[in-house]
């Protein structure tokens, strides 16, 4: 059928439609406190919706019982449709032509269990095979020597905050170096806006700058174990790797071991994550799964807290002395108990410029930079740990102090929005 002719059967079935809602106007007002006559008046309401659906003039017959084809080939004024069943959508439903609510629900909840299913699956593959292939037996060693910076960000890295990490990194020459999470930032898969004048940067390029500090790390601690823990912003890239989307076209490679470079530098992925978490609160309790101990003794975890005292909190979830970060705030916090003894737990500060979060928080920020330093002594359950901090302008660590070059300062501010 033409078109012409199409819209000139629609425009009659429009008239005839109106003639009987006309009709039907003066008939209403006399089932006016009549139950049987109300009921008898919905039933017709759902006959006459069906109708609408199969009618020989709706050009989109089968599938259109919008409300705008309703409004057009119905013999009911809306008002009752208003009336009985509230909105045009349960009308749909009424009438058979919609799923019902819980049908929707359990059809969108399968849906999504699917999906992570497929989520759950490339991970296996492609992330959790390669998790605790480089483990150097660091925790049978009589003394640990624990370097932990969080929160990096890649190219939102302070350059003096990742400079005086390096040179401690080299003094120390410790015996597990812990990149705790979010070494990596991927506004590109975020719900956040990403940053203004950071629009260049592909999710590529980030995990470039990270997989180059892997090797520089490699170059400066020839000897440690090099701990990559997954935090929720690698999480994020996982769950987003696992789609077929355009814009990994960059990638030469979906698998952690290629994308950073662990086999290369010998760096250790800690991932104790199922990926099989179809909602928020499922997810966040994933990601909390990445943690590592470190001589029965210390645990670094990213965390996902982020109340005002974490550092609290995480020691009261895993009773033993350790490390986090997720907050991006610096905290100590030392408790004691009969069965261990001394207990402490250290919120490390953020690696990241505070560029990275000026358009989220306020200004002034709890928000402070720098990494932390653990010595543990395993066969004593012994634990002493502190926060380097790094200001914007200075640094101190085992009675050496650093002030930003001219280069890194020129750096900082071109981070700046």
């Amino acid at each position: 059928m033409k078109r012409s002719e199409r819209q000139e059967k629609l425009e009659a079935a429009k008239t005839a439609a109106e003639e009987v809602r006309a009709r039907h106007r003066s008939a209403q007002q006399e089932l006016h406190g009549d139950p049987d006559g109300q009921r008898e008046l919905r039933a017709a309401l759902i006959e006459d919706l069906r109708r609408v659906y199969d009618h020989v003039d709706n050009p989109f017959r089968g599938f259109a019982a919008s409300r705008k084809r309703y409004q057009e080939l119905g013999h009911y004024d809306e008002t009752l449709v208003h009336g009985f069943f509230g909105n045009h959508t349960e009308f749909l439903r009424a009438a058979g032509l919609a799923d019902l609510r819980t049908t929707t629900k359990v059809r969108n909840r399968a849906a999504r269990l699917h999906t992570h299913q497929r989520v759950a699956e490339f991970a296996e593959e492609n992330v959790l095979r390669f998790a605790d292939r480089f483990l150097l037996a660091a925790d049978k060693r009589d003394h640990l020597e624990i370097l932990i910076a969080s929160d990096l960000h890649s190219h939102y890295c302070d350059p003096f905050a990742l400079e005086v990490f390096l040179d401690v990194c080299a003094m120390v020459q410790p015996d597990v170096v812990c990149i705790n999470g979010d070494g990596v930032d991927f506004p590109a898969f975020s719900r956040h806006r990403d940053l203004p004048g950071h629009f260049h940067m592909t999710a590529w390029d980030e995990c470039v700058w990270l997989r180059e500090l892997f090797g520089r790390l490699r170059s400066t601690c020839p000897g440690a174990q090099i701990d990559f823990v997954v935090g929720n912003h690698e999480y994020r890239l996982a769950n987003y790797l696992a789609d077929t989307a355009p814009a990994l076209a960059s990638f030469p490679s979906l698998s952690f071991d290629q994308i950073f470079g662990l086999d290369d530098y010998a760096i250790n992925l800690v991932c104790r994550s199922s990926f099989l978490a179809p909602t928020a609160s499922a997810r966040s309790r994933d990601v909390r799964e990445n943690w590592v101990v470190y001589g029965d003794s210390y645990v670094a975890t990213h965390g996902t807290s982020c109340a005002k005292f974490a550092a609290q909190v995480q020691l009261e979830r895993f009773k033993m002395s350790g490390t986090s970060g997720h907050t991006h705030r610096p905290q100590l916090f030392h408790d004691n108990a009969f069965g261990t003894g001394p207990l402490s737990w250290m919120s490390t500060p953020m690696m990241a410029s505070p560029a990275v979060g000026s358009d989220y928080m306020p200004d002034p920020t709890r928000w402070n930079g720098g990494f932390g330093h653990a010595s543990v002594y395993p066969s004593k359950g012994y634990v002493s740990q502190e926060l380097v901090l790094v200001h914007p302008g200075w640094s101190a660590f085992a009675g050496r102090s650093w002030t930003p070059t001219d280069k890194a300062i020129q750096a900082r501010e071109a981070l700046r929005p």
